[in-house]
C-alpha cells in the first residue's frame, strides 16, 4: 500500500468544511482559472496564426517562382509541375491599377492580379464559392471586356454588381516617365468574392492572366508561377526541386519567405504570452501553499503520532506534497477543460468579429479559438509543475516537526 497517497486522501477527506474546505476550493478555483486563460490565450494564438496561414495560402502561392528571363513558358511549367511534392501549377502576375465607377468617380485603388484559368483553379481558392466564376474568367477576344471577380469589400467601395462596367487605370511605360496618360481598359464584373482574408476582400481585383499583358505597367510583377504543395507545412524540398529545375538564377519563394515576418512577430508574441500567463498560473499556484499550510496546521497531532509510529520524515514530506498536487491537479484539469470547452464554444460562434478596419490590420474578419494539443500538455504539466514547486515548501516544513512538540500542539 501505498502509505503516502493513503493518508494525503484521509487527511483532504477528513474535514470537507471549515477553513481547510474554503481555502482549499479558493486554490483549485485560482489554479483552475488561470489554467483556463492560459489555455484560451494560446488557442487564440494558435487559432489566429492558423487561420492566417489558410486564408494566406488559399489566396496566394504555397511557393512562388520568378524564373530566369529567358525561360519559356512551356518548358517552366513542364519543369516545375515535374519537382516531387507539387501538385498544381500556374502562371500568374500582379499590377497596381486604379478602378473608377460611375458611383466612385475619382476611382479606388486595387491590386491586380493575372489568374490563369483553368490551372489557377487548383493553386488558389479565389473561385472556389462559385463554380460558374470559371466559365467566366475565361479569356476574353481581342477588344471585348476584361471580366474580373472583385473582393466583397472593394466591390461595395465602388457600388458594383455582377455586371457592372467599371474601368481600370494602370501607368503606362511613359508615364513612369511622366509623359502620357495611362492607360484605360474596360472591364466587367464577372463575380464577387469574399474569402475572409480581409486585404484581398477589399483590394483585389483578379483577370485573365491571357488579358493581363493589355494593360500591364511597365512595373507590373509578371511572369511568375504559383505552385500548390502536397505538404505545405514543408515546403523546403519543393524549393530545392524548383530551384535545381530552373537553375540557380531563378527566384523561389515558399510562404514563410513572402510572410516571414508576420510569422515570426506572432510565434514572439505567443512565447511572451506563454510566459506572462504562466506567471499569472504561478501565481495561482501559489494558493496551494496556504491550503497545505491550513492541512499541516490541522494535522499536527496526527504527524506526531505517525513519527512515534514509525514514519519517517520523507513520508510526512511526500503524504503533504501529494495532499497539495491533488488540490492543484484537480485545479489544472478543470482548468483546462474550461478552456477548451470555451475555445471551442467562441469559435462556433464566432463570438469575436472585428470591424472592415480592424479586420484591414489583423487580416481576418473574426477570431477562432484552436488550442493544439501540444500546447494544451505543456500547459498542463507547467500547471503540474507550478503546484508541486508550491507544496514542497510547507511539506518540507511538516516533516521537520519534532514528534514531541506536534503531540503537544493544541
Amino acid at each position: 500500500m501505498n502509505v503516502p497517497l493513503f493518508l494525503a486522501r484521509r487527511f483532504l477527506a477528513g474535514r470537507r468544511g471549515g477553513l481547510l474546505g474554503t481555502v482549499s476550493t479558493l486554490a483549485l478555483a485560482g489554479v483552475a482559472l488561470g489554467t483556463a486563460a492560459l489555455v484560451v490565450a494560446m488557442g487564440l494564438m494558435s487559432g489566429y496564426r492558423g487561420e492566417l496561414f489558410e486564408r494566406i495560402a488559399g489566396t496566394n502561392a504555397e511557393v512562388l517562382v520568378l524564373p530566369p528571363p529567358e525561360a519559356a513558358d512551356g518548358p517552366t511549367r513542364a519543369a516545375l509541375a515535374a519537382v516531387p511534392g507539387v501538385t498544381a501549377v500556374a502562371k500568374t502576375a500582379f499590377a497596381p491599377g486604379l478602378l473608377l465607377g460611375p458611383k466612385v468617380p475619382a476611382g479606388v485603388d486595387a491590386v491586380v492580379k493575372g489568374l490563369d484559368v483553368p490551372a489557377g483553379l487548383a493553386t488558389t481558392r479565389l473561385l472556389g464559392s462559385e463554380p460558374s466564376f470559371a466559365a467566366r474568367m475565361a479569356a476574353p477576344r481581342a477588344g471585348a471586356r476584361v471580366p474580373a471577380l472583385l473582393g466583397s469589400g472593394l466591390a461595395a467601395r465602388l457600388g458594383a454588381a455582377e455586371g457592372a462596367e467599371l474601368v481600370l487605370e494602370t501607368a503606362s511605360a511613359s508615364l513612369a516617365r511622366g509623359v502620357s496618360p495611362p492607360r484605360r481598359t474596360l472591364v466587367v464584373v464577372a463575380g464577387i468574392v469574399t474569402t475572409g482574408f480581409t486585404e484581398v476582400d477589399e483590394g483585389w481585383a483578379v483577370v485573365p492572366i491571357a488579358a493581363f499583358d493589355r494593360f500591364a505597367p511597365p512595373d507590373a510583377r509578371s511572369g511568375l508561377w504559383e505552385l500548390k504543395l502536397a505538404d505545405p507545412a514543408r515546403p523546403d524540398p519543393v524549393v530545392g526541386g524548383a530551384r535545381k529545375a530552373l537553375g540557380s538564377a531563378a527566384t523561389v519563394l515558399d510562404w514563410r519567405a513572402l510572410n516571414g515576418d508576420l510569422f515570426r512577430a506572432l510565434l514572439v508574441q505567443q512565447t511572451l504570452l506563454f510566459v506572462a500567463l504562466a506567471l499569472i498560473v504561478a501565481v495561482a499556484a501559489g494558493t496551494v501553499v496556504s491550503s497545505v499550510v491550513v492541512l499541516v496546521a490541522q494535522k499536527t497531532r496526527e504527524i506526531g503520532v505517525l513519527a512515534t509510529l514509525g514514519a519517517g520524515p520523507r513520508t510526512v514530506a511526500r503524504t503533504f506534497r501529494l495532499a497539495g498536487l491533488a488540490v492543484g491537479a484537480a485545479g489544472v484539469l478543470l482548468g483546462t477543460l474550461s478552456g477548451i470547452a470555451i475555445c471551442a464554444l467562441l469559435t462556433a460562434t464566432k463570438a469575436i468579429r472585428f470591424p472592415a478596419e480592424i479586420a484591414r490590420v489583423y487580416y481576418i474578419s473574426w477570431m477562432p479559438f484552436r488550442p493544439e494539443p501540444r500546447d494544451v500538455l505543456a500547459i498542463a504539466a507547467t500547471g503540474i509543475l507550478l503546484v508541486l514547486a508550491a507544496a514542497a515548501f510547507p511539506a518540507r516544513r511538516a516533516a521537520r516537526l519534532a514528534p514531541a512538540d506536534a503531540l503537544r500542539y493544541e
